[in-house]
């Protein structure tokens, strides 16, 4: 690997808790990476889909110096450790869509997990050739399933079909943003398309953040699980609750 592929754009590092999935409620640390390959209507941090010329950096008690973009594998590291305690479950890595950094990152991860940190990667479950380079060092894999009505009309279901197959080695599950727009036909014909890659999965309904909270009835969300229920070993619906506390 050179030199060069060791470099990281970053948006920001901070601790919080994990506010989607099954996941939900333990404490990581974030460290979310900057750029991405969709541009989702729902799309909640917009900002981390430009590269900047400075990470933001912040604890439990506040905004610390920020780091300097791009920053090497080893130097993000160090930082991390700064930040890390004992008691958290993993580190997210999250963005914009991490995997587009999957050359960096495959000199970063080890690096976390010789120190003690299991790795939660958020992805939008597109770049499959990627997320393969990154297994060995993967613990949890929270991989979104885009519906093509929120993705400007475009059909992820294929490149969805293929990261499965690739990711299923790992701690997995599923995520799906819906809200009172959303279609159990749409919902149907995506879900069936990943046929029985993801029969023994949890999938998690997650409805789209507004500025009045979550935008899904409860009657509708009956609707949207009882299409998604004969793909799945489980499905959940459950809002975002980082976004109902107000934290990060």
């Amino acid at each position: 690997m050179k030199d060069d592929d060791s470099l990281l754009y970053v948006h920001e590092l901070f601790p919080s808790f994990q506010g989607e999935g099954a996941y939900c409620g333990v404490p990581q640390l974030f460290i979310r990476l900057s750029g991405c390959n969709l541009a989702c209507s729902y799309c909640d941090t917009p900002q981390a889909r430009e590269r900047t010329g400075t990470a933001w950096v912040s604890d439990w008690e506040g905004e610390r110096p920020g780091i300097e973009n791009p920053v090497r594998a080893s130097e993000l590291a160090e930082v991390a450790v700064t930040l890390w305690k004992a008691e958290m479950h993993s580190v997210s890595l999250t963005g914009g869509e991490p995997l587009l950094q999957a050359e960096a990152l495959s000199a970063l991860l080890p690096l976390l997990r010789e120190r003690g940190m299991p790795v939660y990667l958020e992805t939008n479950g597109t770049l499959y050739g990627a997320v393969e380079k990154l297994l060995p060092w993967l613990d949890f894999i929270a991989m979104d399933i885009k519906l093509p009505s929120f993705s400007g009309g475009v059909d992820h279901g294929d490149e969805h079909l293929l990261f499965l197959r690739a990711a299923r080695a790992k701690e997995l599950f599923l995520k799906m943003v819906v809200d009172d727009t959303t279609m159990p036909e749409e919902i149907s014909r995506l879900c069936r398309r990943l046929g029985g890659e993801a029969a023994d999965l949890t999938l998690v309904l997650q409805p789209a953040w507004r500025d009045v909270g979550a935008g899904l009835k409860p009657r509708h969300a009956w609707d949207l699980m009882l299409a998604a229920a004969p793909f799945f070993a489980a499905v959940r619906v459950m809002p975002q609750a980082h976004k109902a506390w107000g934290i990060r």
